[in-house]
């Protein structure tokens, strides 16, 4: 079964824009040379890395699967194992909204390419940053839930926190374009939702505010940037175009582009970009300042209705979410 779905991702990856660009990267990978006496080790050792994860493999599909599997593994759940899961649900498996994991993945190594500085490849991306790895294996394990493998896709989900040192929930909902820069200490809860475009730094935990039972997280808008260290609580929603700033602590709703910095955060001003999670403007240089003092009664009434709205097709990917 698991050849056949080799040969079948095979054919699906010709044509493929983004696999062909990794696969570009991962030449121009090995055929780094340097003066240093170390030359042929170093290179023996790179290529060993980069042929067995990208170069021997026929897709994206399949080279992610294996390149997961590897870290994945252990003695009870062996490589060739997770491989034929991972493999299975990247390719044939769906989304919460129906959109095909497939085609996430590719969404978000394009979001990585684009907004991060440090990020000079795609192929980079794909073998090195753990914040693209966990979420592309939180898809699995959020499609394992879908399908009734809840305590295998708490499995996964442990040993994703083992491995990368993120915890997402199998049952949270992501959107495309997502970017988890560095990655480490991301917590996201069970019932959060994050929209499409949207960009998170390291340590920001979208979480519950006590022992609640059922819907008890946040709900992020499209291209929303949230800073490091930055604490969302409860089943807030953070409007589209916000920004958040490093190590606020939010306790109630944010409007469309506003940005809201401190503990516990407050409002201080609008967005001046219409895509903060693209711009990541994480000192507020792009930020509308209020000119006075917002009142605690009214906090949107300096937040013009004529700001351009710059958000994808579906606020959220699930579009479950009412306004």
């Amino acid at each position: 079964m698991e050849f056949w779905l080799i040969i079948f991702i095979n054919k699906l990856g010709n044509g493929d824009i983004v696999w062909e660009d990794i696969r570009k990267d991962a030449e121009e990978m090995c055929n780094e040379r340097n003066e240093d006496s170390l030359d042929v080790e170093a290179s023996e050792l790179l290529h060993g890395i980069v042929k067995r994860s990208i170069l021997d493999r026929g897709s994206l599909e399949e080279a992610l699967s294996a390149h997961l599997a590897s870290k994945l593994s252990w003695d009870a759940a062996p490589f060739e194992r997770w491989h034929a899961i991972l493999l299975k649900s990247f390719t044939s498996g769906m989304s919460h909204c129906g959109k095909a994991i497939r085609n996430l993945m590719r969404d978000d190594l394009i979001a990585i390419k684009e907004r991060d500085p440090a990020c000079p490849s795609s192929g980079h991306a794909f073998l090195y940053f753990k914040g693209f790895h966990a979420i592309q294996a939180y898809r699995a394990a959020n499609w394992l839930w879908s399908k009734g493998q809840r305590s295998l896709a708490s499995a996964l989900q442990s040993r994703i926190s083992e491995v990368f040192g993120m915890d997402i929930h199998p049952a949270a909902q992501l959107g495309s374009g997502i970017m988890i820069d560095h990655g480490t200490g991301v917590v996201i809860g069970e019932t959060a939702r994050v929209g499409n475009g949207c960009t998170l730094l390291h340590g920001v935990t979208l979480g519950g505010n006590g022992k609640q039972q059922g819907d008890h997280h946040p709900k992020l808008g499209c291209n929303v940037l949230v800073g490091a260290g930055a604490s969302i609580l409860g089943n807030v929603k953070i409007g589209d175009g916000s920004k958040i700033g490093a190590s606020a602590v939010v306790l109630n709703d944010i409007p469309d582009f506003a940005t809201a910095v401190g503990c516990p955060a407050k409002i201080i001003g609008r967005a001046k970009e219409d895509n903060p999670a693209v711009v990541l403007d994480h000192s507020c240089k792009y930020v509308q300042l209020f000119i006075q003092r917002v009142r605690s009664l009214c906090p949107y009434r300096h937040l013009s209705p004529s700001k351009p709205r710059h958000h994808a097709k579906e606020k959220f990917e699930n579009s479950g979410v009412e306004e």
